[in-house]
């Protein structure tokens, strides 16, 4: 059967009401108890109360375990390209600041290269406010007289191409044209001879050869002639267009720019612009900065060396060091994300730094052949002037809990009722005990807060132990039962002992 309210079993109240009878018995009947059990007829040695002041006090419950100082981040830096180093500026200890030059590398080509780039972002943000501003009156006046230059050279042109028409190549080629019509003639004739046998093969031959020859002369004639009027013809048609496209630029001037040239001009400065910022930024990438306050901690370069793509400084935060640690599984439930520290370090024995735990990994690693948690710790360094280094030993406490200035009694004073109960006994100024049912808070290995139940200054027995001389109490009060049994305060039972169910 259980309490509906509590959940806990009746049979356990029962218990612990039977345990708390027979501790009230036994206090109530303390007189009797060391009267007959501890007489001094019974006992060789006497029987002494120890006890302990309830004190105003500090109470922690801490695990315990030791790590090393790690950087809080650290990086390893190089350049994105190939290239000979021109400077490297730091050395393994300096400290930087974010944004600080760490190195460079030669950059005299991609110097120029900004130079270029910005001289076409120039000329081209020229073009784009020249389309955008429309055509000057000196452009104007341009386009008209090359409209005129163009007229003329056209009517040059036409004349040549008439002269051309009545040139002597043409009566030459007329003249060949005659004589090649005689010779045709001959040629016939000579033929007609031949066939009737008037005249013999050589006669008849040398007619073929003259006309022949005629005909050359006649194609070379008209050829002549022909190239003549060619060139002349193509220089009209060439000053022909030529006219046309001084009058589509002047056209194209009074009309203003086209929505698409705007764009192309647009475009190309962009492009421009575009070029320029990609040059700027290798000029940049040729120049090695921290990425935030820290100690150099490696340089593996040289000034005037050429490197490859690979790392070559290695900057660490140590303003923001982190203490990584371990504690053993067993202790485990005392470590969470929160919980403060106090950090000792073996070359800094007269500093306890603070802190608190601000990572627990996931999963147990083993640390000298032992399960252990692995954890990080921040630590708080500004009241503190001793340096830290990188790798430096140190022991830390986790606290899981604390309370701090609440009353206190050592852990012998306490009486177990089960159930989580405890009670202790208060010895009365007349020597009485009284049993007094307290509510116990925090504990460690030596001491127990007392929430309720208690004052700052009772006095609690601790346990009984065994004297050799006479048992009297600090306040010289002898516990009633005569001189067999008394008081000793500040003390435990040798060993931790308590007396089963006993003060």
């Amino acid at each position: 059967m259980t309490d509906k309210h509590t959940g806990r079993s009746l049979y356990r109240k029962k218990a612990f009401w039977i345990a708390l009878i027979v501790l009230v018995l036994a206090a109530g009947g303390g007189y009797a108890y060391y009267s007959l059990v501890y007489s001094p007829g019974q006992a060789s040695v006497d029987q002494v109360i120890t006890t302990a002041r309830v004190q105003q006090g500090d109470v922690v419950v801490s695990v315990s375990g030791s790590g090393t100082l790690v950087a809080a981040s650290e990086v390893t830096l190089g350049f994105e390209e190939s290239g000979y180093l021109e400077e490297v500026y730091v050395a393994v200890g300096d400290r930087v600041k974010a944004g600080d030059v760490l190195a460079k590398m030669e950059v005299d080509e991609l110097e120029l290269a900004i130079v270029e780039a910005d001289i076409r972002v120039r000329l081209a943000q020229l073009d784009l406010d020249n389309i955008l501003e429309g055509p000057t009156e000196a452009e104007l006046a341009g386009a008209k007289a090359a409209i005129k230059n163009a007229q003329v050279t056209l009517q040059v042109a036409q004349l040549s191409y008439e002269s051309d028409l009545n040139s002597s190549l043409d009566a030459a080629a007329n003249a060949h044209y005659l004589e090649y019509l005689w010779y045709s003639e001959r040629y016939l004739a000579a033929e007609e001879a031949y066939a009737a046998g008037d005249i013999d093969q050589s006669e008849y031959e040398a007619a073929v050869n003259r006309w022949r020859q005629a005909e050359a002369d006649l194609d070379e004639a008209l050829k002549e002639a022909s190239l003549e009027q060619l060139g002349t013809a193509n220089d009209v048609d060439q000053a022909r267009n030529d006219v046309y496209q001084a009058m589509e630029r002047l056209e194209d001037l009074q009309s203003g720019a086209t929505d698409e040239e705007i764009r192309e001009a647009q475009l190309a400065l962009e492009q421009a612009l575009l070029d320029l910022e990609d040059a700027r930024a290798d000029v940049e990438a040729a120049t090695l900065r921290a990425p935030f306050d820290g100690t150099v901690t490696e340089v593996t370069a040289l000034s005037g060396e050429y490197i490859g793509k690979s790392a070559f400084i290695t900057l660490a935060a140590l303003d923001e060091p982190q203490l990584q640690f371990w504690v053993e599984e067993s202790d485990m439930s005392g470590v969470i994300v929160g919980n403060q520290v106090e950090i000792s370090f073996e070359s800094l024995p007269d500093e306890t730094f603070t802190g608190e735990v601000i990572q627990v990994a996931p999963t147990l690693v083993t640390v000298d052949r032992t399960l252990a948690v692995q954890t990080l710790a921040s630590i708080d360094t500004n009241s503190h002037s001793g340096h830290l280094l990188g790798g430096m030993s140190a022991d830390i406490d986790v606290i899981s809990a604390e309370s701090r200035d609440t009353l206190l009694v050592p852990l012998q004073a306490l009486r177990e009722l089960g159930e989580g109960g405890y009670a202790a006994f208060v010895v009365l100024p007349d020597g009485e005990l009284e049993m007094r049912i307290v509510e116990v808070g925090l504990q460690d290995l030596v001491n127990a807060e007392i929430l309720s139940g208690l004052q700052a200054g009772e006095l609690v027995s601790t346990g009984i132990a065994e004297s050799a001389e006479m048992s009297v109490s600090i306040d010289e009060q002898q516990m009633p039962g005569g001189p067999g049994t008394g008081i000793l305060e500040g003390g435990g039972a040798p060993g931790g002992g308590r007396p089963p169910g006993g003060p």
